[in-house]
């Protein structure tokens, strides 16, 4: 049974609000921090000497790097919001997002490190 305030909204579903809503705030910014600190990834083509490289891969795997997790944490904002906008339990779907857009990240890396021979 849950306590109704005047207002009609139960404590849970405020609870609800702010956590999802800080939850995407964080990361907003921890994305975006990636994003910048992702720039940085293509020195990994400095090792590239002689065709020893497949520069094709290492460009591809750079921008996915780059523009994927913040794109995977942008949809799961956009799911996110629409939960709360049906007032369903939406608190762990930033949590899933920011998951899923690291796990892109780290895969993106390693192809990087796989086309320069590491």
């Amino acid at each position: 049974m849950t306590t109704q305030h005047a207002t009609g909204t139960s404590g849970g579903r405020i609870a609800d609000v702010i956590v999802s809503v800080t939850l995407m705030l964080v990361g907003i910014v921890g994305f975006a921090v990636l994003a910048f600190a992702s720039l940085f990834l293509v020195m990994a083509a400095d090792s590239c000497t002689n065709g020893t490289c497949n520069t094709a891969l290492l460009s591809v795997a750079w921008m996915i790097a780059m523009g994927g997790p913040p794109l995977v944490f942008g949809a799961a904002i956009v799911w996110t919001i629409i939960r709360l906008s049906r007032r369903k339990t939406s608190w762990w779907m930033p949590l899933a997002g920011a998951a899923a857009g690291i796990l892109v990240w780290v895969i993106a890396v390693s192809i990087m490190q796989t086309s320069v021979g590491r």
